[in-house]
């Protein structure tokens, strides 16, 4: 009987070490997210994001609307935007009245190498969205 415990404990012990390296490899692809250039589209709209370790900036192609969110990462996968400034508004594009108020608290889910989705919500709503944001190739 002591037999089958040993095996039962060797096998526990094991699968931790691999569970706990799996942690390391996720952890080290979110990371790879924090900082950078990205771009998403909801149809019919492109979004190009830069990221930095302090702000995300957001600009919507169609329109040359530049809007500067205020970044917070609360884990390697869950940060939260806030609205920081428009820098930029050439075509006098009307947001909603209350954009300005916006916080979105985002989770990265499915991490590969050149995407991953986001999981949204908004302090405006209570639909969550999903977003497949990808890494652009040249930086």
């Amino acid at each position: 009987m002591k037999f089958y415990w040993f095996f039962f404990l060797l096998f526990f012990a094991c699968n931790q070490v691999d569970d706990s390296n799996k942690d390391n490899r996720e952890s080290k692809n979110f990371r790879e997210w924090r900082v950078g250039n990205f771009h998403y589209s909801h149809d019919p709209y492109k979004f190009l994001i830069h990221r930095t370790s302090e702000f995300q900036e957001e600009f919507l192609l169609q329109e040359g609307l530049l809007v500067r969110f205020k970044i917070d990462w609360k884990n390697d996968s869950v940060y939260v935007v806030k609205f920081d400034s428009i820098l930029s508004n050439p075509n006098h594009t009307e947001l909603a009245f209350d954009f300005r108020q916006i916080q979105k608290t985002c989770t990265i889910t499915e991490v590969t190498s050149s995407n991953y989705i986001e999981r949204s919500v908004t302090n405006l709503n209570d639909i969550t969205n999903y977003t497949r944001i990808i890494k652009n190739r040249r930086n």
